[in-house]
C-alpha cells in the first residue's frame, strides 16, 4: 500500500468517496486499509450521506474541519429519488479536476450496469449510485481510484486509462482511472 499512498494522494487537495450502501468483507477491509493513507490535514474530504461506504469515511473523518458530507436530509437537492443523484452529483464535483484531486470508489456491483459510461452530466451516466459516480468523475475529469473484487476488471470505456495500483491479499485490487485526452489529427499542410 505504500505505492499506493506516495504515487496517488502526493500533492492532493480534495478527495472524495462513493461506495455500496452494504460494500462486502473485502470492500470493508479495502476501505479499511487505505483510511489510514489518506491525508487529513490541508485536503477536502467529501461523502455522501448514506451507511455502508459513506458512514465508514465520515466515521473515520468525523471531527476533521476539512470533511464536506453531503446530505439528502439536508434539503439543498431538492426531494424524491432525484435528490439522491443531485447529491452524488455534488459530491463528484467538489473533488478538484485532474492530479489534484481523487474520487475513491467501491462499488456493489463488479462491472457498470449497461449504458453506464463516462459523461459530463448524471443524467447521461446511465444510472446511479456508485458506477454514475465513477462516470461522472471520470466524464469531468477527475481521477478515480476504484476497487474491485478479486478478478475483476475495471470497464472498457473509449477515453478512459486504468492502471493497477495495489493487491488486498486474493480479495481484491484498486485501480486508478484517468480521463486520456481524445486524438488530435494533426494537419499535414
Amino acid at each position: 500500500m505504500s505505492v499506493l499512498a506516495s504515487s496517488v494522494f502526493a500533492g492532493l487537495v480534495s478527495v472524495g468517496f462513493s461506495g455500496s450502501r452494504s460494500p462486502s468483507p473485502g470492500a470493508s477491509a479495502a476501505l479499511s486499509a487505505l483510511l489510514p493513507l489518506v491525508p487529513s490535514t490541508g485536503v477536502r474530504l467529501s461523502v455522501g450521506c448514506a451507511r455502508g461506504v459513506d458512514a465508514a469515511v465520515f466515521s473515520w473523518f468525523g471531527s476533521s474541519p476539512s470533511l464536506l458530507v453531503f446530505s439528502v436530509a439536508s434539503g439543498r437537492f431538492g426531494s424524491g429519488r432525484s435528490a439522491f443523484a443531485r447529491r452524488s452529483s455534488r459530491c463528484v464535483l467538489s473533488v478538484a479536476s485532474g492530479v489534484r484531486g481523487l474520487l475513491v470508489a467501491l462499488p456493489s456491483a463488479p462491472v457498470p450496469p449497461a449504458g453506464v459510461r463516462p459523461c459530463r452530466a448524471w443524467r447521461s451516466a446511465g444510472g446511479s449510485g456508485s458506477w454514475g459516480s465513477v462516470a461522472l468523475a471520470l466524464g469531468r475529469g477527475r481521477r478515480v481510484l476504484l476497487w474491485l473484487p478479486r478478478l475483476s476488471r475495471p470497464p472498457v470505456w473509449a477515453g478512459v486509462s486504468w492502471s493497477s495500483r495495489s493487491a488486498l491479499g486474493s480479495a481484491g485490487c484498486w485501480w486508478l482511472g484517468v480521463a486520456v485526452p481524445a486524438p488530435v489529427q494533426l494537419s499535414l499542410f
